[in-house]
């Protein structure tokens, strides 16, 4: 009875060991996929990579002795920047120094630049199968280095001065058309940070800076002085035009008041040749002779009509003085 009571508990102890071991390799098939990853399953046994990535987070069950190849899933920065001690990138995160390029008329130009990359989830399997799970970092600065050296030598040391906007452009658009080719990465977004120069040239832009300076305050007191002088001739020409029409208004006042004193003058002359015609008629039917008297005229202006009242002052010799009178209107 021992020895089955010694049997029994050895059986036991094996079953509980096998059920020990069945757990622990069941447990060791799952393998857990982050929210920011990709992976692709590795098969052990075959030694092989499914194409199809798990895009899901979570606990995958991938079998005894597979493991996950993982990839991250956000977007990433390359930097080619200097930085101090303080800046901790990322452990997805590229950095590296800055680039030394050649201009197209040759001269040495530091560039610093950053780019937010992101790897092509349908691509994850290409990716692997050419550079493996890690190595696409160490290509991706190579091809990214070889893409912006070689589009510098499209623009001279003044574009990456002056048309900074332009040169970024043109080398985003390049690195993304590279990067996509080659490694199955999307650029998403590229920063070229302002370039560094030779220290005669850098000290020459300098100079122009501080010429253009002077030039733009030269050309701002023109526009000064300019509207200034278009002030006083516009005030010249308000003066000018307030004097022509008081001019033309005194001129005109002086017409109509010379027209009135010559309506005026020709009327009393007419008033005076009627009342000479009307004293010679007078003579004439009273049979005086007109050679041998005087005739005295004077005419007196009158504010309702008659407009005028004529005296007419008849001398004759040395004897009386008939006086006739006459109303003219």
């Amino acid at each position: 009875m021992v020895d089955n009571v010694v049997l029994l508990g050895g059986g036991g102890c094996c079953c509980c060991l096998f059920v020990v071991f069945v757990v622990l390799m069941l447990a060791l098939g799952f393998k857990k996929v982050e929210s920011s990853q990709w992976a692709l399953q590795y098969d052990w046994w075959s030694e092989s990579v499914k194409k199809d990535p798990l895009t899901q987070a979570g606990l995958h069950f991938v079998g005894i002795g597979n493991y996950l190849v993982t990839f991250p899933s956000t977007s990433k920065y390359c930097y080619f920047r200097n930085f101090d001690n303080s800046f901790q990138p990322d452990d997805d995160d590229v950095f590296m120094p800055p680039l030394s390029v050649r201009t197209s008329d040759g001269l040495k130009v530091t560039l610093e630049l950053e780019f937010v990359y992101r790897l092509q989830m349908a691509k994850l399997y290409d990716l692997y199968m050419l550079v493996g799970d890690t190595g696409y970092r160490n290509t991706l600065v190579h091809v990214a280095a070889a893409a912006i050296s070689a589009h510098a030598t499209n623009f001279s040391a003044q574009a990456f001065y002056g048309d900074r906007g332009d040169v970024q452009g043109a080398f985003q658009a390049a690195l993304a058309q590279e990067l996509d080719r080659v490694l199955y990465i999307t650029v998403v977004s590229f920063q070229l940070q302002p370039a560094h120069f030779p220290p005669k040239y850098a000290a020459a832009i300098v100079e122009t800076q501080e010429m253009k300076q002077d030039i733009q305050v030269a050309e701002q007191e023109n526009k000064t002085k300019v509207i200034q002088k278009q002030t006083e001739l516009f005030s010249a020409r308000q003066l000018a035009h307030q004097i022509i029409i008081k001019a033309e208004g005194e001129a005109q006042q002086t017409l109509v008041r010379n027209q009135a004193d010559v309506a005026q003058f020709k009327y009393r002359q007419q008033v005076l040749a009627e009342g000479y015609s009307k004293a010679l008629n007078f003579f004439s039917s009273s049979g005086q002779e007109k050679d041998a008297c005087d005739v005295n005229f004077w005419c007196f202006r009158m504010e309702h009509p008659p407009s005028y009242v004529c005296i007419y002052i008849y001398t004759y010799g040395y004897g009386s003085i008939p006086i006739n009178t006459f109303l003219a209107g």
